[in-house]
C-alpha cells in the first residue's frame, strides 16, 4: 500500500514537472514571437522613413532645377526683350556684355 502511494506521489510530481517545463517553453516561445513582431515593425518603420526622405530630396532637387529653368528662361526672355528694342548696334553689344556678366553672376550664386 505505501509503495503505491510512492508511485503515485512520484508520477504526480514527474507530471507537474513537465507541465511546468512545457509552460515555461510556451511563454519562451511566444516571448521570442513577440521580439520578432517587434523588429518586423522597426523595421519597416524605418523602411518608411527614409523613402520619404528619399522622397523628399527628390522634390526639393526638382523645384531647385525648375527654378534654375524659370531664372535662365527670364533671362534668355530680357536678353531678346533687350535685343528687339534697341536698333542701333552700337548699344546692342555692350547691352549684350553686361546681360552675359548678370546671367553668369546669376548661375554662380545659385551653385
Amino acid at each position: 500500500m505505501i509503495m503505491i502511494m510512492i508511485i503515485i506521489i512520484i508520477i504526480i510530481i514527474i507530471i507537474i514537472i513537465i507541465i511546468i517545463i512545457i509552460i515555461i517553453i510556451i511563454i519562451i516561445i511566444i516571448i521570442i514571437i513577440i521580439i520578432i513582431i517587434i523588429i518586423i515593425i522597426i523595421i519597416i518603420i524605418i523602411i518608411i522613413i527614409i523613402i520619404i526622405i528619399i522622397i523628399i530630396i527628390i522634390i526639393i532637387i526638382i523645384i531647385i532645377i525648375i527654378i534654375i529653368i524659370i531664372i535662365i528662361i527670364i533671362n534668355i526672355n530680357i536678353i531678346f526683350i533687350i535685343i528687339t528694342t534697341t536698333t542701333n548696334t552700337t548699344t546692342t553689344i555692350p547691352i549684350i556684355i553686361i546681360i552675359i556678366i548678370i546671367i553668369i553672376i546669376n548661375q554662380t550664386s545659385l551653385t
